[in-house]
């Protein structure tokens, strides 16, 4: 699944460190560490997330900040 989409982290050093299924696609050569979008560069609208394949945000955070994001990301990403 994370392959095909667009992959949103709340920042790309800890998601490497720290979020296993990243790290995972990225063992498999199916995502690379230059495919993560830091969620700072969608929020302040530097990237738009291709609006074609899937949007995944993925923290490793606590998960009612998790909904807050995510619903904040996906308002960004419809325009």
């Amino acid at each position: 699944m994370l392959g095909r989409a667009t992959v949103v982290v709340e920042d790309v050093a800890t998601a490497l460190r720290e979020a296993g299924d990243v790290v995972l696609a990225i063992a498999e050569s199916r995502l690379t560490a230059a495919d993560l979008v830091p969620m700072r560069d969608v929020l302040t609208g530097d990237v738009a997330p291709p609006t074609d394949r899937p949007l995944v945000f993925k923290s490793v955070g606590m998960s009612w900040q998790d909904l807050v994001v995510a619903a904040a990301v996906v308002r960004c990403s419809e325009g």
